[in-house]
Order: C-alpha cells, then sequence, then structure tokens
C-alpha cells in the first residue's frame, strides 16, 4: 500500500520543514496544494515537524551538557498513521534517533506498512540531500567565497 501524492507531500514538507530548507518548503507548499491539500493540513504537517525539530534540539541540548533526559515528551504522538509518518520523516530530516524510534515504533503500532516507511525513509533522504546542496551553494562552489551573495533561484526534488 503505496502513500497518496497528498501524503507523500504532506510528508515532504514536514521534512523539509525539519531540515530547514526554504527552496524545498516552497516547492512542496505548491505540490501540496496541487495535491488538494488545505490549510488545516499544511498547519497540521508544519505543526507536527516543529514540534519533532524542537523536541529533537532540546535533547541533543540536554544530552551535550550531561543533562538527564526530558520527563515529560513534546507530545508528538498521534492515533493516526499519516501524522506518526509526518512526525518520522521530520524526525530523520533532523537526524534524532529517539524520534526516529519513537515515531516508528507509533507508525508499526498504527499498522503502517513497510512499503510506506520506505516512502518516507526515501523521501527524507532526498530532501536532506537537497537540502545540504541548497546551503552548499552559498558557498559558491568549494568553498571559495561568495559568502552573503543569495544564490541563484534554487528548485526541490
Amino acid at each position: 500500500m503505496t502513500m497518496t501524492t497528498l501524503e507523500k507531500e504532506l510528508v515532504a514538507l514536514a521534512i523539509s520543514v525539519a531540515a530547514g530548507c526554504r527552496p524545498c518548503v516552497t516547492h512542496h507548499l505548491v505540490e501540496v496544494r496541487k495535491a488538494g491539500g488545505d490549510d488545516d493540513s499544511i498547519v497540521k504537517a508544519v505543526g507536527g515537524a516543529v514540534c519533532v525539530r524542537n523536541s529533537a534540539g532540546d535533547g541533543m541540548r540536554r544530552h551535550a551538557l550531561g543533562l538527564d533526559p526530558a520527563k515529560k515528551e513534546c507530545g508528538c504522538t498521534a492515533s493516526d498513521p499519516l501524522t506518526e509518518l509526518i512526525a518520522l520523516g521530520a524526525a530523520l530530516a533532523v537526524n534524532c534517533t529517539a524520534e526516529t524510534d519513537k515515531h516508528l515504533t507509533a507508525a508499526r503500532s498504527l499498522g503502517v506498512a513497510q512499503d510506506q516507511l520506505d516512502e518516507v525513509f526515501a523521501l527524507a533522504a532526498m530532501i536532506r540531500t537537497k537540502a545540504i546542496g541548497h546551503a552548499e551553494a552559498r558557498l559558491g562552489g568549494a568553498g571559495q567565497g561568495n559568502w552573503g551573495e543569495p544564490p541563484k533561484a534554487a528548485r526541490c526534488c
């Protein structure tokens, strides 16, 4: 069972938000709309991505400072498969093993099929690569300067 185009684009939007890639976010917002997404679905995907990104950042901060893990979870748990796929994609985008494990387990408990998980993993890998490329474009190639010069228009995916 594969995801619909709208589901894929909502997951891709969340991955792009979590990865912090403006060109990718812009691209996937357009694609979500083309696939029939509405404001509520966009708010839900973006909110899930931000929740996971914030939780991952706080978890890493606590780990780096030798603090105990947070006692209270961020609340990024859902009872529907799409919301868990969105959160899983965001967790992969920020490379957070704790959030990835949490949302992978939750998605599996909701009956998400392996091919859907594979789609999310592939989307996250592709968007992370694109996001890195967009950021590296600011270097002007091989780190030779051009800092601060805006890159040419970039397109995701």
